[in-house]
């Protein structure tokens, strides 16, 4: 798998009530979409949205992921096949407390980004203190 050349993410934990043009208009925020595809499963759907560019794709990721879809949370990733998973034996995580909570995904990125071996930021908060 080679995120420098994939212009398609996966969307995942899609609540029910979101349609394929609702998805859609959702992702093109993040840049203008080739395609999407949602499918329907009955208690979460999953769908992917191809991008002209992988910048946008990139971006989506970043400013998409964990946004609410009539109440429920969306994950957004990278979309490839079984067979191209990145081989991660070799990545690490580096986690970061005490951040002000208007900290976003974006800011985080664009902190660690000076590094070429970065590839995510995530800001994860506490669900119980937000």
């Amino acid at each position: 798998f080679d995120p420098s050349t994939c212009r398609s993410v996966y969307v995942g934990n899609i609540h029910p009530q979101v349609t394929e043009p609702l998805l859609q208009e959702v992702f093109a925020s993040a840049g203008p979409v080739e395609g999407c595809k949602l499918i329907r499963k009955e208690k979460s759907s999953y769908g992917f949205i191809h991008y002209y560019d992988r910048r946008f794709a990139s971006m989506a990721i970043l400013t998409l992921n964990g946004r609410h879809l009539f109440g429920q949370p969306i994950k957004v990733n990278w979309a490839y096949t079984s067979g191209q998973r990145e081989d991660t034996s070799n990545h690490y995580n580096v986690f970061v407390g005490d951040l002000s909570p208007e900290v976003t995904d974006a800011m985080l990125f664009a902190c660690f980004s000076v590094y070429p071996s970065c590839s995510d930021a995530r800001v994860m908060w506490d669900q119980k203190t937000g």
